[in-house]
């Protein structure tokens, strides 16, 4: 499973309001939830409660720094 340290992630997002969406949708790829390694595959076999728990936060890193101060538009790199 691709992922990333937890320290390296710089936001979450409680998504538990649209969490049967998003379930409906993974299932929607029925060769990959099939599938033993792939992480439909991976959800499709957990109890439901950790199957929620896993899909009702999405995360985020941040891959370049924030805006230059004083200049909102700006990157820094």
């Amino acid at each position: 499973m691709l992922a990333v340290p937890d320290s390296y992630v710089t936001t979450t997002v409680g998504v538990s309001l649209w969490a049967e969406t998003k379930w409906r949708a993974i299932l929607a790829h029925r060769s990959e939830a099939a599938r033993e390694c792939s992480l439909p595959g991976l959800l499709a076999r957990l109890p439901e409660q950790a199957r929620r728990r896993i899909i009702e936060t999405e995360y985020f890193t941040r891959l370049t720094p924030g805006p230059v101060p004083g200049d909102r538009h700006r990157l820094t790199v």
